[in-house]
C-alpha cells in the first residue's frame, strides 16, 4: 500500500487548540469560548473582455468574516460595547487562534485576527426552560489578518 495517503491522526481536533482575545490592550485567555470559525471571502470582479467569449474573473478584494458561540461569563465585551454608547469610541478587538493537535504531524497553525468587531454583544439571558449552560451566537469581521505559524505537510508527504 502507497504511503502517501491521510493518515486519520494527522487531522486535526476541533477540540485541541486555544484561542486568546485582548481588549484595551489587555491580552487573556478567551476562556469562554465554545466555538468559532473565521474566513476570508475573496471579491472578485467579473467580466467579459472585448475579443473573449468566457467571463473573466479577478479577485479585487477581500473581507474577513466569522462566527462564534460563548458563554455568557465575562462583561468585558458589554462594557466596551457600553464604553461606545457613551463616548462614541469603540476599538475593536484583537483575537489569536492556535489550531494544535498532539497527535498530529502536521504542527500547528496560529493566526492574528485583527480590528475584530461583534455584530452582537448579549446584556441578560433567563429561561426557566433550561439547564443548560448560557451560550450565544454571534457573526463578527476582522480588518486585517496575521498569520504567525503555519501548518506543515504531514510527516509521510515530506
Amino acid at each position: 500500500m502507497a504511503e502517501n495517503y491521510v493518515r486519520l491522526s494527522d487531522t486535526i481536533s476541533s477540540h485541541e487548540g486555544k484561542a486568546y482575545i485582548t481588549i484595551n490592550g489587555q491580552n487573556r485567555e478567551l476562556f469562554e469560548i465554545s466555538a468559532l470559525t473565521a474566513q476570508i471571502d475573496l471579491i472578485v470582479q467579473e467580466r467579459r473582455m472585448l475579443g473573449h467569449r468566457m467571463t473573466q474573473h479577478k479577485v479585487v478584494g477581500a473581507t474577513g468574516t466569522g462566527s462564534m458561540t460563548m458563554y455568557f461569563m465575562n462583561s468585558q465585551m458589554l462594557n466596551q460595547a457600553i464604553q461606545y454608547l457613551r463616548t462614541g469610541n469603540y476599538r475593536g478587538l484583537k483575537i489569536q487562534v492556535k489550531n494544535e493537535d498532539p497527535q498530529s504531524t502536521v504542527g500547528r497553525q496560529e493566526v492574528v485576527l485583527l480590528n475584530v468587531i461583534l455584530a452582537t454583544i448579549p446584556v441578560t439571558t433567563l429561561d426557566d426552560q433550561s439547564d443548560d449552560p448560557i451560550t450565544f451566537d454571534t457573526d463578527f469581521t476582522f480588518d486585517d489578518i496575521e498569520i504567525l505559524e503555519s501548518f506543515k505537510l504531514p510527516e509521510n508527504y515530506r
